[in-house]
């Protein structure tokens, strides 16, 4: 593209001017607008602004004759809307990671103009690199996941709330309440308070309840949805792993949704942060350490799998001694580990067979 020419779009005449040329778009994405940079190859620029209506604007593009080679704009919390508009008008579609978005050494003005017309650049250049995008279907598997991860929060707060509520009270807390089976609830139901008390501790028991009521109600239907979409056989096979049940196999199958999209054990690793980050240079000691970004839900639980993992597989125990006796930390020997069954994780999601007991061979 040496000679650019910028147009702002005011009439029918400049659209026009785009008719049969093979065009890349740039799409700075809001709640309400999209600022639009199109480029063609012969090095005319075209911007304007429309509404943030995903259909309309791809008709737009379509009237105005162009040949749309890809359109480009940031993954946020504009979500994937406009990418399956795309794919469904079979316009190839880039949705761009901000955090792989080329950068400036120093900072230099931004508006939305600005921001389209880089990553309209930038796409015909071909250095965007664009992030799986999930089908409606296994974006509305994940969502199911999320919400039922927020009840699992909103858990273990209530507890925390009614465990505080005692120890400020004074009040003995059950024995059983540590594993919150109904008994210990039936015995804080039934113990003596005064009645302002009593009107506390029941609203505490009572939102609980109402937690646990939702959670039930949702992780079935999350087990529904996941087999509908053919994932019983997988999540089956996944539960053969020892410490992996039903929370990790389900978080694993709908935030990862396509497993086989990581060719190498390396890149799922990286994606859901359980990739060690090294750093040597001339005769300094070489550290390593985890980068803690992707998937943090997913990361944590692995984390406490390892565990079950270690107690029970005598080769995952002997490899958390050799890290744990070469590093000192328990904690840097029990990531390893719970790297390690991530691998094991989506090598058996891709194979399609259950676990076998790993050799030292």
């Amino acid at each position: 593209m040496d000679t650019v020419t910028n147009k702002r779009c005011k009439g029918k005449r400049e659209q026009t001017d785009f008719a049969g040329k093979v065009c890349w778009v740039g799409v700075d994405a809001h709640k309400s607008s999209y600022a639009v940079a199109v480029s063609s190859e012969d090095g005319q620029r075209l911007e304007f602004s429309t509404p943030a209506e995903p259909k309309k604007f791809l008709l737009q593009l379509l009237k105005m004759g162009m040949v749309v080679k890809a359109l480009t704009y940031e993954s946020g919390p504009t979500g994937y809307g406009l990418a399956w508009a795309c794919q469904e008008s079979g316009i190839p579609v880039v949705m761009a990671a901000p955090s792989r978005i080329p950068r400036p050494v120093s900072k230099t003005g931004k508006t939305d103009r600005l921001d389209s017309m880089k990553l309209v650049e930038f796409l015909a250049r071909d250095m965007l690199k664009g992030i799986a995008i999930p089908s409606r279907e296994e974006f509305a598997l994940r969502e199911i996941e999320r919400a039922r991860q927020h009840l699992v929060k909103r858990r273990r707060e209530a507890r925390q709330n009614i465990r505080a509520f005692l120890l400020r009270n004074g009040l003995e807390e059950p024995p059983s309440l540590t594993s919150w089976t109904l008994t210990s609830i039936r015995v804080l139901q039934e113990m003596p308070l005064a009645e302002n008390l009593r009107l506390s501790l029941d609203s505490y028991l009572e939102d609980h309840a109402n937690i646990l009521e939702s959670l039930s109600r949702i992780t079935k239907q999350l087990a529904e949805a996941a087999d509908k979409l053919g994932h019983g056989e997988r999540i089956k096979n996944l539960r053969t792993i020892p410490g992996v049940g039903v929370t990790i196999a389900h978080t694993f199958i709908s935030e990862i949704f396509r497993p086989e999209r990581f060719k190498r054990a390396e890149d799922i690793c990286a994606y859901v942060g359980l990739a060690p980050v090294t750093s040597h240079s001339g005769s300094s000691k070489e550290r390593a350490w985890i980068r803690q970004v992707g998937q943090r839900y997913l990361r944590s639980i692995l984390v406490e799998a390892a565990w079950k993992l270690v107690a029970s597989e005598g080769y995952y125990r002997d490899f958390y001694n050799r890290i744990r006796s070469r590093t000192k930390f328990p904690q840097k020997a029990i990531v390893a580990v719970a790297h390690k069954l991530l691998v094991l994780i989506w090598r058996i999601a891709i194979g399609g067979r259950p676990y076998r007991p790993a050799t030292a061979d």
